[in-house]
């Protein structure tokens, strides 16, 4: 998606989490709505105009949702499709504009954003969680600094009021639909569930606990906890 216009920076400034102007070429940051909720994780690269990576199927969300107030500022948005790729660099996963041979697969990509709890939005989970949920760290994806932007007051309140009694952890584990503690009791929240190849990933929102599944304790295979 690239956004065009005189005022481009200070209208995207006002939507995403993150602080374009913070004098980096590419910053990763969130949109979310007025409540919260992330509509999609996004790369900027920060140009003359504003280029974002985000997954084609949420492209159409995003736009309709800029476009309410890209005319105040008097930008344009064009939606393309662009070719991009995935690397690890010190233990950080990248996403570049570009085509590069032996790099990361599309399935290498999503488990790598799975362990690592920045996968990308796609619209069955758009604009039904909030960053937390989903497993977004606040010092990558957002800046308490830069001031105003959608979805701003209730980041900040589960930034600096909210206990951190939930966090997220992924289970390579087909069919899991419910966690139970040792007592039984169903824990946590399932907030998605991804398919890659023969393996199966669910990643849940839940305390620091043991988790059992049909009476047997299962280990998660990233933690959040950790």
């Amino acid at each position: 998606m690239t956004v065009k216009g005189e005022r481009s920076y200070e209208f995207i400034q006002g939507q995403v989490s993150c602080d374009i102007n913070s004098q980096r070429e590419k910053i990763d940051g969130l949109f979310c709505d007025e409540k919260g909720y992330v509509i999609t994780n996004a790369t900027l690269f920060l140009e003359e105009n504003i280029k974002i990576l985000i997954k084609d199927d949420v492209a159409k969300i995003l736009e309709n949702e800029l476009s309410k107030y890209s005319k105040f500022y008097k930008c344009s948005i064009k939606t393309d499709k662009a070719h991009a790729f995935g690397k690890i660099s010190n233990r950080v996963f990248e996403k570049c504009l570009g085509k590069k041979e032996d790099l990361l697969s599309q399935q290498e990509w999503d488990r790598e954003q799975i362990f690592n709890f920045c996968i990308d939005i796609d619209g069955q989970v758009s604009c039904k969680h909030r960053p937390t949920q989903l497993g977004y760290t606040f010092k990558d994806f957002v800046s308490f600094e830069k001031g105003c932007y959608r979805g701003q007051e209730v980041i900040s309140r589960l930034n600096y009021l909210a206990k951190t009694k939930r966090k997220c952890v992924v289970f390579k584990q087909k069919e899991l639909e419910i966690l139970n503690d040792s007592n039984g009791r169903k824990i946590g929240e399932k907030i998605f569930t991804k398919t890659l190849g023969k393996e199966e990933f669910v990643q849940f929102f839940v305390e620091d606990l043991n988790f059992y599944h049909k009476d047997k304790i299962i280990l998660p295979v990233a933690s959040q906890w950790v």
